[in-house]
């Protein structure tokens, strides 16, 4: 009964792990490419990184959505079929013939990519028994963290052998993979009863989240303090407050912000952001440094981000089995001071830079990461209840996909903004960008220095003794 408990175990694992990691490898593979795109497609810095952000703000619109697809259909028959759209997403984005059409098809992909996450995370806690979750969630974050250590190698090889298109050639074995385990090795999950669908809370959802990000993507351009740029914040701000309120008062809400009622779950949400923030600053500023400010070309930037993802990725397994020694909230927030130092040093960033620098300094933030990490998530989601452990994953995707696509939004007119003050200095074009990207790192300090005090409001209250 064991050995069939543990191939159960594995295979579940096995087939939860090729989608997350196809989800995840289409943020890092895309990060290496938006130079390239920049470069074919004539188009600006602010404008490529929507290749990015569209992407990532579509996975966090919809995620709302997943939870209630899953809850009314199953999360076994969601997860296929957001498979099934990514991998016809994937094909029709080879063809793409502008910048804008790209930009479409991404934003579609990313809708497939924010069932697929939630999905895949809910499975393992719907379908894995409780005493293996903690282990079972470390290999799931091991997809995630493999993800960027493999995808930007083999994005620059295949973008320097074959052009942009053949990323997208890249998913399409991939996505067949996840399919083909899904239906072997997931069981059925329950689909429950009908509820109703409530569009107005995802359109208010996703119409709030395109307006800010548009206002962070547009503020060095538009100007941060301008009229425009605050009037179309402050709309996406009323239409959040908006969202909540209605999902707070509906009767079937796309989010169950009751989840937040459990304590330890609403910590660890905010660390997630604070993490998705730490996590996505390194992912989309080290690749644009390397090929504009140093010249590198796309595979030796996947090749000198691939050590630090290395590291993420071996320590990752590690932390799953400290975990049960430790809790969580050692490992948190090691992790976060250790992201901390790694953060800091990358702040120094100029054209000056040696290639070994970047590869010490990005391999200490992703050790940070990998202490963080599973330990975060784990703690949350473990202190709600399995019935609506699917609620509670499509909040968290929600919240970690919108922070994170809103991050880089605004790092990339930061990165902009401080660019063109050094080039107004009389700096290089090459040394602005590199000392731009520096100053953005220093930025992404704050959100980690303020997020240290509230790891230990992760730890468990003590069961009084009886006498």
């Amino acid at each position: 009964m064991k050995e069939k408990e543990k191939t159960a175990f594995w295979s579940i694992i096995f087939a939860v792990f090729f989608g997350n990691f196809l989800a995840v490898m289409n943020t890092s593979t895309v990060n290496v490419a938006v130079p390239v795109f920049m470069d074919e497609f004539g188009a600006d810095l602010p404008e490529a990184q929507w290749t990015v952000t569209g992407f990532m703000l579509a996975a966090g619109a919809v995620a709302p959505a997943a939870g209630w697809l899953g809850a009314r259909f199953g999360f076994k028959r969601v997860y296929l079929s957001a498979l099934v759209g990514f991998f016809i997403c994937s094909f029709i984005s080879i063809f793409a013939w502008n910048i804008e059409s790209l930009i479409i098809l991404r934003v579609l992909q990313g809708l497939f990519s924010g069932m697929i996450m939630p999905s895949t995370m809910t499975l393992v806690y719907k379908t894995i028994e409780r005493e293996k979750q903690a282990y079972g969630i470390s290999l799931w974050s091991l997809s995630a963290v493999l993800a960027p250590a493999l995808g930007p190698v083999l994005a620059g090889f295949f973008i320097d052998a074959a052009g942009w298109p053949a990323l997208f050639y890249l998913n399409l074995p991939i996505a067949a993979a996840a399919i083909g385990a899904g239906v072997l090795f997931i069981p059925g999950t329950d689909a429950g009863a009908k509820m109703p669908f409530d569009l107005p809370g995802l359109i208010l959802s996703f119409s709030g989240s395109i307006l800010l990000l548009t206002a962070f993507a547009e503020a060095e351009s538009w100007g941060f303090t301008d009229i425009k740029t605050l009037s179309v914040a402050g709309l996406a701000v009323i239409l959040l407050i908006l969202f909540v309120r209605r999902e707070i008062r509906v009767q079937f809400p796309l989010l169950n912000f009751e989840v937040l009622a459990h304590r330890r779950y609403a910590f660890s949400l905010l660390l997630n952001a604070v993490m998705s923030i730490g996590l996505y600053a390194g992912a989309f500023l080290v690749p644009i440094f390397l090929q504009s400010s140093l010249g590198f070309g796309a595979l030796e930037t996947g090749l000198i981000m691939m050590p630090g993802a290395l590291v993420m990725a071996l320590f990752t397994p590690v932390t799953g089995k400290l975990y049960e020694k430790t809790g969580p909230a050692p490992l948190i927030f090691a992790g976060l001071v250790v992201m901390i130092a790694g953060t800091y040093m990358m702040g120094n960033l100029s054209i000056e830079t040696t290639m070994l620098y970047v590869v010490i300094w990005t391999s200490v933030r992703y050790l940070g990461i990998a202490l963080c990490n599973m330990p975060i998530t784990n703690a949350g989601m473990s202190a709600v209840p399995v019935e609506i452990a699917g609620y509670a994953s499509a909040l968290n995707n929600w919240a970690r996909q919108s922070i994170s696509s809103l991050s880089i939004a605004l790092f990339s007119a930061l990165m902009a903004f401080r660019s063109s003050v050094y080039t107004a200095q009389g700096t290089g074009l090459h040394a602005s960008s590199a000392a731009a990207a520096g100053d953005v790192f220093l930025y992404s300090l704050f959100p980690l220095i303020i997020a240290l005090p509230l790891v230990f409001l992760l730890k468990e209250k003590k069961k009084a003794v009886q006498a």
